[in-house]
């Protein structure tokens, strides 16, 4: 797309996105009429088309994998596309924001013939699937109940990867299918919804805007960049350590939403589009993948760490600190190899930055102020009840659970709205939808707990489990776990896994469920190859900046190091027996 240059003013190509065809037709007639009269852009097409004649079939084999890959290349869309505009009356058009944070889930607006099509198909396809599944015999070991139940993790799995409506609304669906199936009634579906977890989340979401609405996330990450002295290793090093930290506290996706917009003024320090280009697409990868792993740590990092969470303490006490016991190891060795890695995936031209239209940034900001200095107390005192509480509580004899994780978060956001820092205008527009997203995991995974689905998967599962070292099991369980988080929501990959582990683990008195129920539920940070593994993944997709071909070559190379590396460190754990 073309793009203005900050040195002279005048708008150049991206060369790659012209000849790779991922302009609009708009933008492709913009781009030719400016080649025209562009000395310097004619240059470097001729010497990337040269390039690609030299490389040959190769070239153009691949090219079109990529696009394949990407959807880009279909006979359909464009004859969809045209006889919409034919058939709709012309609208005008409204400027979006490019970053709109906390809202994530907020689907984009897609209109006429497109919307029709696509929500006939993929639900289409959906209800193919679940309906295949209830006409499939009763697999062996299973009751009717749980065939039926099996139909309804079918559903789940394929709505909320195919997502024909949005996710949230997709989410909300799921206790909807359960009922109809004949597997859980309406107490039942919808008596997950009001688990502590959820609100520990929502609560979360919460803070985060207050982050946001005050500019302390952008404060702390312009502070770090000014500190980081240009070098770009060092600016990627320093953005990732603050989205890590932020993660552990509040929602990942959150995190990624509110920096995504520091990365950007940062690769504005670059004059040429081509090597902002890539500074750019650096620094939102490393933002997206360190606010998942940074989500590791707590369990309020991660949706999925928060089904977890709550499975567990089904079956034994399970606070917030023992979540750290593991958690915040996982996360000290998987963040460095994280930053090492991504910076050979994605190298740049540019090693050092000219910082000052940082330095400007941040004198506009000016020295910082009574509210945001009342906010890092109040983030201080959270945390020591969040690692504390249950200490507190029995040193105080309070009620128990007066100071759980849920808790803290809750009355954490009741003090900002009594002290007006945040509002209901505020807080109204968060990602609500990840409320039902957990909720519609919990619900999903009582139910195969309850009609024996859990229990046979768990048979399944066994040999995996008991007949292999150790070290193979962890190994192909996170590698499982991590791949499939690409194609389903991880609350779904949580909600299946963790109940089959512990009910594993129950049937076999020398299994120690958490051995696997936390490696397991960590691997699912670790979807990092195509748009729908996570929020942050589809934040950056939607952008733009990142390609889906980048997108998915970095994606999987990181996903199969960290997922090993994480087995190693659990096996290690295991054998001192610290788990």
């Amino acid at each position: 797309m073309p793009k203005k240059s900050d040195a002279a003013g005048d708008r150049h190509i991206r060369i790659d996105d012209y000849v790779e065809g991922r302009l609009s037709t708009e933008e492709m007639a913009e781009a030719e009429n400016h080649l025209s009269s562009c000395e310097q852009c004619r240059q470097r097409l001729e010497q990337r088309q040269l390039s690609m004649r030299k490389s040959g079939v190769l070239t153009v084999a691949r090219t079109l994998a990529a696009r394949m890959a990407r959807g880009s290349l279909t006979v359909l869309e464009p004859l969809l596309k045209e006889f919409s505009r034919l058939l709709e009356q012309p609208k005008e058009k409204v400027e979006r924001q490019a970053f709109e944070p906390l809202r994530v889930l907020t689907p984009p607006l897609i209109g006429g013939i497109k919307l029709t099509s696509r929500f006939i198909g993929r639900f289409g396809l959906v209800l193919i699937l679940t309906i295949g599944t209830l006409f499939l015999p009763t697999p062996e070991g299973l009751s009717p109940e749980g065939h039926r139940a099996l139909a309804g993790f079918v559903f789940t799995a394929s709505i909320l990867a195919l997502e024909p409506v949005s996710l949230p609304i997709a989410a909300l669906m799921v206790p909807a299918a359960l009922v109809a199936l004949g597997t859980a009634d309406t107490t039942e579906a919808f008596a997950t919804f009001s688990r502590p977890v959820v609100f520990l989340i929502l609560a979360s979401l919460f803070l985060a805007e207050a982050l946001r609405k005050h500019g302390l996330t952008r404060r702390l990450a312009l502070k770090t960049i000014v500190s980081s002295g240009g070098e770009v290793g060092a600016i990627l090093l320093g953005l990732m350590m603050v989205a890590a930290f932020f993660s552990m506290w509040v929602e990942n996706t959150a995190t990624a939403a509110m920096l995504i917009p520091v990365a950007m003024t940062i690769s504005r320090q670059v004059e040429d589009p081509e090597k902002a280009g890539k500074v750019l697409t650096l620094l939102v990868l490393g933002l997206a993948y360190s606010a998942s792993v940074g989500g590791m740590a707590t369990v309020m990092g991660s949706a999925s760490n928060a089904v977890a969470f709550g499975f567990i303490n089904q079956i034994r006490p399970w606070s917030f600190v023992n979540w750290m016991y593991y958690g915040v190891p996982a996360f000290l060795v998987v963040f460095p190899l994280t930053w090492w890695l991504l910076l050979r995936l994605t190298p740049t031209p540019v090693k050092r930055l000219n910082l000052d239209g940082v330095h400007r940034r941040m004198e506009e900001m000016g020295p910082m102020g009574k509210t945001e200095k009342e906010i890092i107390v109040m983030m201080a005192v959270a945390v020591v009840f969040f690692v504390g509480g249950s200490f507190i509580e029995k040193a105080l004899g309070l009620p128990t659970t007066l100071l759980s994780a849920a808790m803290v978060a809750v009355l954490a956001v009741c003090y900002l709205a009594i002290r007006e820092i945040i509002n209901w205008e505020d807080v109204k527009g968060v990602s609500w939808g990840i409320f039902f997203i957990i909720g519609a995991g919990l619900s999903l995974g009582e139910t195969l707990s309850r009609t024996g689905v859990t229990a046979w998967f768990a048979t399944l599962l066994a040999p995996l489990v008991t007949e292999l070292p150790l070290f193979v099991s962890l190994l192909l369980l996170v590698l499982v776990s991590a791949l499939m988080t690409n194609f389903l929501n991880n609350t779904t990959i949580a909600a299946v896994f963790v109940p089959v582990l512990i009910k594993l683990a129950q049937n076999d008195p020398t299994l120690e469920a958490m051995r696997f129920v936390i490696p397991v539920t960590l691997a699912t940070t670790f979807g990092y190859s195509l748009p729908s593994a996570s929020g942050r993944m589809a934040l950056i997709a939607a952008t733009g900046i990142v390609s889906r071909g980048k997108m998915m070559r970095c994606g999987l190379i990181m996903t199969a190091v960290s997922s090993v590396v994480l087995a190693l460190l659990f096996y290690l754990i295991a054998l001192l027996g610290w788990i």
